[in-house]
């Protein structure tokens, strides 16, 4: 016979529910509700209501749409503040620029939001010394072969190398 799912039962089983589709840890719910961490992740897999676990995706997507909104007044603010600093008669550049990098923060922000920011890192190995050496170590190896040696060579230069 099958065991009964520990967190179906438990009396705070709508709080936990809760909790796991939060930003709690595993083991902060299970301290927090003296349950096992195993049977958490059993309850999440297979007995967490589907609709709860959209409905926390919606939410999430919810949350970054009012965000995104929130910013993008933030935004207007700013460059409202900077037409001002630039149209009046004083010419407040010190408040113009300020105005700018705020701005800029802003648009770093934004990008980030919608995802269209690449922060990592991008390695380019065909600059690298190790590939220099290496394509010198293949076209060496070829020179007997100048048919395959003038293949290589095309097929690296084709793939930008």
């Amino acid at each position: 016979m099958a065991r009964t799912c520990t967190i179906c039962t438990h009396q705070e089983r709508v709080a936990i529910n809760e909790a796991l589709l939060g930003i709690d840890s595993l083991r902060t719910i299970a301290d927090r509700w003296s349950v096992s961490k195993t049977a958490l992740i059993r309850h999440k897999t297979d007995h967490l209501p589907t609709s709860l676990t959209k409905a926390a995706a919606v939410a999430e997507v919810v949350e970054a749409g009012n965000l995104l909104e929130r910013l993008k007044v933030l935004n207007w603010e700013t460059a409202a503040i900077l037409r001002e600093a630039r149209a009046s008669d004083s010419k407040d550049n010190e408040l113009a620029l300020k105005a700018i990098a705020r701005i800029e923060k802003q648009i770093e922000l934004e990008g980030r939001l919608l995802g269209e920011l690449n922060e990592g890192a991008t390695v380019n190995v065909l600059v690298s010394p190790e590939w220099q050496s290496l394509r010198a170590v293949i076209l060496a190896a070829l020179e007997p072969y100048p048919a395959a040696r003038l293949a290589i060579a095309g097929a690296l230069k084709n793939a930008g190398a």
